[in-house]
């Protein structure tokens, strides 16, 4: 196969080791707008890098690409690769709106191609072995269940990121909470309604630092 990335942060060096040691993988392009981890890139291995992702569509005839951009850049990109025939794997939180969200859920169907979102966690051993346990009847009827997640989502004024502004980020609901919601219904299903909601800001000043439902 032949693979893309787009957004050489944090996630997305991740997803370079990954696909880099896949045996499938035979030829991966990324694309980023630092010059300077593009230049270690060209110089250590043997990756085509691109700044401009539509450029590394339209020149490589990838088969999928991931995708680990800032949420405000991901309806966009992965619009672009669904109307370009490529299977998409895209870092949560997907978009930053529902509307958006079932836009592309409808456009990889129609196209016939896998859009998948990267809650990795209930790909976690202990987490399938819960599901198992679950669908089995193992524990009896599901009454009651609880999720709590306790991470980096705390935005100080002099480390302020993209992740701190509501219209990029989304706050820590989208961020990370999406984490034990998706969790939650991979175990239990969808909820039906949700009945109260707390979005508290502690040190953020645009976007909430906790989130209770």
């Amino acid at each position: 196969m032949k693979a893309g990335i787009i957004g050489i942060g944090k996630m997305g060096l991740s997803h370079c080791s990954i696909l880099g040691a896949h045996p499938d993988v035979e030829e991966i392009s990324i694309c980023d707008h630092s010059k300077f981890l593009l230049s270690a890139f060209k110089q250590h291995s043997n990756y085509s890098c691109y700044t401009d992702y539509k450029k590394m569509i339209n020149e490589n005839n990838l088969d999928f690409v991931v995708v680990s951009t800032p949420t405000k850049l991901h309806f966009d990109m992965v619009k672009y690769l669904l109307d370009n025939n490529c299977h998409v794997f895209c870092e949560k939180p997907f978009v930053l709106s529902v509307q958006q969200g079932l836009q592309l859920n409808a456009l990889a169907i129609e196209n016939k191609l896998v859009n998948q979102v990267g809650f990795h966690n209930r790909f976690i051993g202990t987490f399938q072995a819960a599901k198992r346990y679950v669908d089995a009847g193992l524990i009896g009827d599901i009454y009651h269940i609880n999720g709590e997640a306790y991470g980096p989502v705390v935005i100080k004024e002099k480390t302020k990121t993209w992740r701190s502004d509501p219209s990029e980020g989304g706050g820590c609901l989208y961020d990370y909470a999406s984490h034990v919601i998706n969790l939650m219904q991979y175990m239990v299903g969808k909820p039906e309604r949700v009945s109260g909601t707390i979005l508290k800001r502690i040190y953020s000043k645009q976007v909430e630092d906790e989130v209770y439902s």
